[in-house]
C-alpha cells in the first residue's frame, strides 16, 4: 500500500482559504467585519506564516515521514492529539455506540420480557455473538475473509488487529495504549465477563491456533459464570463497581488507577486480565423489554424526554410526523451508550458486547486504537450470523438450576475449553468515595445527553443520486447544512469523516463540508419550503443551480480528503512539528533529496521509528495558528460521520464535541436514511428532535427543487467558479472486496466515512 503523502503546503493553506470563505461571508452578512477586510487579513496570515517557519515545518514533516514505519501522522501525532490527550469522561464524549437488530428467531415472549436478572437466552445470544466475532477474526488472520492480496484487506486487517487484546490505560497528561497481548499470555484467549458488576476472564478461543471454540462450549462456559454470580450474590457479597471509574474524568480515573494499584496485587492481576482480553462483555440484568425484529409500533411514540428547549426553536414547516421507529429503540440505544450509572460496564476496552436479559444487544467501545467502521464491520458479521451459527438449540430454555455442574469448569489454567475464573478486586475507603462520585458525574452526562434515531423512509440513497446525478452523502451533508442554517438562522463548519484506507495504516481526514457554495443555497433557500400539507409554491429556478454548485464542489473535497490531500490533517502536523521536541528532525530533513513538496511515494517498505516525545508548548508561536478565524474553522457544531446501509444496526451513535453542537451518525440505504443524532439538553439553543425535523424538511425541499428543474427543463448553469471536476457520482457504490468472499460487511465498507 502506498504511504499517504505529505501535502503541498500552498495547496494546503489555499484549501484553507477557501474553507474559511463562508464564516467570513457569514460575518460580513451579520453586521461584522467586511469580507474583503477579513479575507486579507488571512491572507496575510497564510504568506506570514509561508514566508516564516512554514518551510522548516515542512522539511520536518518530509524527514518525519521518512522515519516513521508507515506513515508521519499515524505513527506520531493522530491517536495521542486527537484522542489520548483528551481528559474528558470517555463516557458519550467519545466512545462510539451500535445498536444490533433483535434476533427473530427469538421467541417473542422472551424479547417482550420485563422481569429483571440474566436469563438463558440472553446468555446464549452472548455466546453466539462471541463466536461470530471470534470467527471474523480467524477468517481474517487465516485470509478467508479479505485476504491481504487485496489493498482493502491489508488495511482491514490491520485495523481489526487492533480491537482485540488491547486497552486504553489512564496516564496523566496523556493516556497511552497497552502493548497488544501475545499468543503465550494466559489472557490472549478470553473475554472479560462482566455480571453485576463481578468480572470474570472466560476462555473462547483455542489457546495455541486460535479457533473459537464450540458456540454450546462458550455458552455453557457463560452459564458457570452465571450461576457463580448467582452463589456470590446469594451469599451477600458485593463487587468492587470498578468499572464506573473508567467513565470518570481522565486525570481522576489515573489517580484512583494508581490508588488501586497500590492497594493490592489483586487489583494488578485482574487489570492485566482485562487488558489483554480479547474484549468485554457485559450481562446486564436490568429489565429490557423489546419488540420482535422488525416490528414496528404505530401507537407506541418513543419516550423521549421532555425537550424544554423545543418550543423556543424555529418549528419544522412539515406537519407530517417522521417515519415510526420501534418503540423501545430509545431505551436501546440509551443502555447501550451507558447502563445506568455506567454500571456494569468497562469504557477503556476497544470493543465491549453488551446483551440485556431480553436478548437485546450492541456494542460501544473505545476510540483511539480504531475509527468505528472497524467494529461495525466485525459486528455486523457476527449480528447477520456469518458464522453460520444459529441461536436456536442449546441450553436457552434450561433454566440456571445445576450450579453444581456448571460451576465445575473453574480455573482457567485447567485444561482445555472454555475455563473460567474470578477477576476479583480490592477495595479502600478512598475508591469508595471515587466510584460514588463517579456515578455521579455519569448519571449527569447521561442525562444531559439528548440521543434520537429517526428513520427517514420516503425515499433514499437511489433516489438522491436520480434527482440531483451527485452522491447521496453530499445530498445528506447539504441537507444537514441547510437543518442547521434554518434553525440557527447562521452557517457552522461542518465535520465530515474521510477513510484514508488506501494508505498504509490510513485512518481520517475531515471533508470540510461548508463552502462557499452551500452557504450561497443556505442563504438562498432558507427563505422557501414546501410541505405535504401546506399550499406550495414552486421553487425558483435559481435553486436549483446553487444547489448543483453545493453538490458538485463537496464531490470534489471528497475525492482530495480520501486521497489524503484535505486540510486538516497537515495543518495538525505543522502545527506539532515546529515544537522544540522535533528539533532533531532539521539534521534528518538536510539528508532528504528536493522532491517537491507533494510527497506521494508508492514505496511501501516499512521505515524506521520516529522517537514521538510530548508536545508542550514551546517552539515560535505562529499568528496564524492562533488566530480567531483559524479555530472557528475547527469549532465543528456539525460532526458527521456516515454508513452506506448498516441495516443489521438499529441505532449507532456518538456525542456532540461542543455543548451547543450536534454528533451525527448516518446511514443511507437504497430507499431510506437513518438518522442518529446526539445533542446536549442542557443548550437552550438546541434540539434534537426539531434538529431532526428540520433534517427531513430539507431532504424533502432539495428533492423538489430537483425535480422542479428537471420537470421545468430549466436546470441553469452551475455557478461554481472553482469547483474540481467532480468524477464522484459512483463513490456510494465503491467496494473493493474480494468477488469470492461473502459480501455480509459489503454495505458498511461500500462507503469510505465514519
Amino acid at each position: 500500500m502506498s504511504r499517504l503523502p505529505v501535502p503541498d503546503i500552498r495547496k494546503t493553506l489555499d484549501g484553507y482559504l477557501r474553507s474559511v470563505h463562508p464564516l467570513l461571508l457569514a460575518d460580513e452578512h451579520s453586521g461584522g467585519t467586511p469580507f474583503a477586510i477579513a479575507y486579507a487579513r488571512q491572507r496575510a496570515l497564510v504568506n506570514a506564516f509561508l514566508d516564516g517557519p512554514a518551510h522548516r515545518a515542512q522539511a520536518r514533516l518530509r524527514a518525519l515521514d521518512s522515519v516513521s514505519p508507515h506513515n508521519w501522522l499515524d505513527d506520531n501525532f493522530w491517536m495521542k492529539k486527537t484522542y489520548l490527550e483528551w481528559r474528558a469522561p470517555l463516557l458519550v464524549n467519545s466512545n462510539w455506540w451500535l445498536a444490533f437488530v433483535n434476533d427473530s428467531n427469538v421467541p417473542p415472549e422472551v424479547v417482550t420480557n420485563t422481569t429483571e436478572g440474566i436469563t438463558p437466552w440472553q446468555v446464549r445470544r452472548a455466546a453466539c455473538l462471541v463466536h461470530g466475532i471470534l470467527d471474523f477474526k480467524h477468517r481474517m488472520h487465516s485470509q478467508d475473509l479479505y485476504p491481504d492480496t487485496t489493498r482493502l484487506g491489508l488495511w482491514l486487517s490491520h485495523c481489526t488487529s487492533r480491537i482485540f487484546n488491547i486497552c486504553r490505560l489512564p496516564q496523566h497528561p496523556s493516556d497511552t495504549l497497552t502493548v497488544p497481548a501475545p499468543p503465550s499470555s494466559p489472557w490472549a484467549s478470553t473475554v472479560t465477563v462482566l455480571a453485576h458488576d463481578f468480572y470474570y476472564a472466560l476462555r473462547v478461543a483455542d489457546p495455541t491456533t486460535g479457533i473459537p471454540l464450540h458456540v454450546d462450549e462458550i455458552e455453557r462456559g457463560m452459564r458457570a459464570v452465571v450461576t457463580d454470580v448467582l452463589h456470590r450474590r446469594r451469599n451477600g457479597e458485593l463487587p468492587v463497581e470498578v468499572g464506573v471509574l473508567t467513565a470518570d474524568d481522565r486525570d481522576e480515573w489515573s489517580r484512583n488507577y494508581s490508588t488501586l494499584l497500590s492497594v493490592s496485587p489483586q487489583n494488578k492481576h485482574s487489570f492485566e486480565a482485562i487488558h489483554q482480553s480479547l474484549f468485554v462483555v457485559s450481562l446486564d440484568h436490568w429489565p429490557a423489554p423489546s419488540v420482535p425484529a422488525d416490528q414496528r409500533d404505530e401507537e407506541l411514540h418513543l419516550t423521549f424526554d421532555i425537550d424544554q428547549n423545543a418550543s423556543a426553536l424555529p418549528p419544522s414547516q412539515s406537519s407530517r410526523s417522521l417515519s415510526t421507529v420501534p418503540s423501545d429503540l430509545l431505551s436501546h440505544q440509551y443502555a447501550i451508550r451507558s447502563s445506568p450509572s455506567a454500571l456494569n460496564r468497562f469504557f477503556d476496552k476497544p470493543l465491549s458486547l453488551i446483551v440485556e436479559p431480553s436478548t437485546r444487544a450492541g456494542a460501544m467501545g473505545e476510540h483511539s486504537p480504531v475509527d468505528a467502521l472497524i467494529p461495525s464491520v466485525v459486528c455486523e458479521w457476527a449480528v447477520a450470523g456469518g458464522n453460520g451459527i444459529s441461536i436456536c438449540g442449546g441450553l436457552a430454555n434450561v433454566p440456571f438450576e445445576n450450579i453444581r455442574q456448571e460451576r465445575k469448569l473453574e480455573g482457567l489454567e485447567a485444561g482445555s475449553g472454555s475455563r473460567w475464573t474470578r477477576l476479583n478486586f480490592v477495595s479502600s475507603p478512598s475508591i469508595q468515595i471515587a466510584i460514588e462520585n463517579a456515578k455521579r458525574l455519569a448519571r449527569t452526562l447521561v442525562s444531559n445527553s439528548d440521543h434520537q434515531v429517526s428513520y427517514f423512509e420516503d425515499w433514499g440513497g437511489e433516489e438522491m443520486k436520480r434527482v440531483s446525478s451527485y452522491s447521496a452523502d453530499a445530498f445528506v451533508q447539504l441537507a444537514l447544512q441547510l437543518a442547521y442554517f434554518r434553525i440557527h438562522q447562521c452557517p457552522t463548519p461542518v465535520y465530515e469523516t474521510a477513510l484514508t484506507r488506501s494508505f498504509q495504516h490510513g485512518r481520517t481526514e475531515t471533508i470540510r463540508s461548508l463552502t462557499t457554495e452551500s452557504y450561497a443555497f443556505l442563504r438562498a433557500s432558507a427563505g422557501w419550503t414546501r410541505s405535504a400539507y401546506q399550499t406550495r409554491s414552486e421553487p425558483s429556478p435559481h435553486l436549483y443551480p446553487h444547489l448543483q454548485s453545493a453538490l458538485k464542489v463537496h464531490s470534489s473535497l471528497t475525492r482530495s480528503a480520501m486521497m489524503g490531500r484535505g486540510v486538516d490533517r497537515h495543518l495538525l502536523g505543522l502545527r506539532c512539528i515546529l515544537n522544540d521536541e522535533w528539533a532533531w528532525l532539521d539534521e534528518v530533513a538536510k539528508t532528504l533529496p528536493d522532491v517537491g513538496q507533494d510527497t506521494s511515494s508508492q514505496d511501501t517498505t516499512p521505515r524506521g521509528k520516529a522517537t514521538s516525545q510530548p508536545v508542550s508548548a514551546s517552539g515560535p508561536s505562529v499568528s496564524l495558528f492562533e488566530d480567531t478565524i483559524f479555530n472557528k474553522s475547527q469549532e465543528w457544531r456539525l460532526s458527521t460521520s456516515g454508513l452506506s446501509e448498516g441495516w443489521w444496526f438499529r441505532g449507532t451513535g456518538f456525542g456532540s464535541p461542543y455543548e451547543d453542537g450536534y454528533g451525527i451518525n448516518y446511514l443511507i440505504g437504497p430507499n431510506a436514511v437513518k438518522f442518529c443524532v446526539e445533542s446536549k439538553h442542557s443548550c437552550p439553543t438546541t434540539s434534537t428532535r426539531v434538529f431532526i425535523e428540520h433534517v427531513a424538511d430539507a431532504l424533502r425541499d432539495m428533492r423538489e427543487i430537483c425535480l422542479s428543474a428537471n420537470k421545468s427543463g430549466k436546470k441553469g448553469d452551475s455557478v461554481s467558479t472553482n469547483a474540481e471536476p467532480a468524477d464522484m457520482q459512483n463513490v456510494d457504490a465503491e467496494r473493493g472486496l474480494d468477488n469470492n468472499v461473502r459480501p455480509l460487511g459489503e454495505s458498511i465498507l461500500a462507503k469510505s466515512r465514519l
